[in-house]
C-alpha cells in the first residue's frame, strides 16, 4: 500500500465527505428542494403519534436505552434523543412532553436537555414539564423492569424504543405487548432485533436510526449528510466490485 495512503488515508477521507456535506448543503440550501429518500415507515408512525397522547390525555413514553454518550453507544444514544426532541418539538405548544427514560446519568442529562429545547425555542420555558426525562435505574435489567412497572400502572398510549438496548428489551416488550400498546423500535444490538422483530408494529434496523433527523426535520444539513453517505456507500461498492474483477484478472 501507498504509505501516503496508509497514513493520511483517513484523513482524506474525512475531508472528502466534509466537502461532500458542504455541496449538497449549499445544493439543497439555494434550491430548496428536498431530495428524496427510501420510505422509512416507522418515521411516518412518529409523526402525529404526539397529537393523539395530547388528545386522549395519556403519555407517550419513548426510551433511549441503556447506553451513553462516552463509549460505543454514543452515537445510537443520540439517534435515540433525536426522535425524543422531536416529539417534544410536537408537544411543546401545549405544554406537556413525552415521557424520556434511560438507565445512563449522562443519557439523562442529555434527555432533559432534548426536551427542554422546544420549549426554549417557542418562548415557553415556564410550561416546561420537569421531570420529563426520568433515570428510575442505573443496571439495564432493573431498568428494564422498572419500565415494565411504568408501563403498567401509568396510561400510556404508546412505547417508543430507540437507543442502545440488549436482550433486557424483551422485559419491556413483555409489558407493552400485554397492554396493546402501539411499539416502535429502533436498535443496532442483534439481540435487541430479535426480541422485538416479533412484536413491534415498525423497527429501525441499525442505520435508519442515525438517518432519524433528516427525516423528521428535513434541515438542510442534515439531508446533505443523508445524501453524502449514500454517496459514500455507493462509491465503497464500486471499489470493492473493481477489485474483484482486478484480482480475477491478475
Amino acid at each position: 500500500m501507498n504509505p501516503f495512503l496508509e497514513n493520511y488515508g483517513g484523513l482524506l477521507l474525512l475531508i472528502s465527505f466534509g466537502a461532500l456535506v458542504f455541496a449538497f448543503f449549499v445544493m439543497f440550501r439555494t434550491s430548496r428542494r428536498r431530495p428524496r429518500f427510501r420510505a422509512i415507515h416507522a418515521f411516518s408512525l412518529l409523526r402525529g403519534q404526539m397529537g393523539r397522547a395530547i388528545e386522549s390525555g395519556r403519555d407517550l413514553h419513548v426510551s433511549i436505552g441503556t447506553g451513553g454518550v462516552s463509549g460505543d453507544d454514543t452515537a445510537t444514544t443520540l439517534a435515540g434523543l433525536a426522535v425524543a426532541e422531536y416529539l417534544a418539538d410536537e408537544a411543546a405548544a401545549s405544554g406537556i412532553a413525552p415521557l424520556v427514560s434511560t438507565s445512563d446519568p449522562t443519557s439523562a442529562i442529555l434527555a432533559e436537555d432534548a426536551v427542554r429545547r422546544p420549549y426554549v425555542r417557542q418562548g415557553n420555558l415556564n410550561d416546561f414539564p420537569r421531570g420529563a426525562a426520568r433515570l428510575p435505574a442505573l443496571n439495564p435489567t432493573q431498568y428494564a423492569a422498572a419500565t415494565m412497572d411504568l408501563l403498567n400502572h401509568e396510561p400510556v398510549l404508546a412505547n417508543i424504543m430507540s437507543g442502545a438496548f440488549g436482550p433486557e428489551a424483551a422485559l419491556i416488550d413483555q409489558a407493552a405487548s400485554s397492554h396493546d400498546l402501539p411499539q416502535l423500535f429502533g436498535g443496532s444490538d442483534p439481540r435487541a432485533l430479535a426480541v422485538m422483530a416479533t412484536s413491534a408494529d415498525q423497527m429501525l434496523l441499525g442505520e435508519e436510526m442515525y438517518a432519524a433527523k433528516a427525516y423528521l426535520r428535513a434541515q438542510p444539513w442534515h439531508l446533505a449528510s443523508l445524501r453524502a453517505l449514500d454517496v459514500v456507500r455507493l462509491v465503497i461498492v464500486v471499489v470493492i466490485v473493481l477489485a474483484f474483477f482486478i484480482g480475477l484478472v491478475s
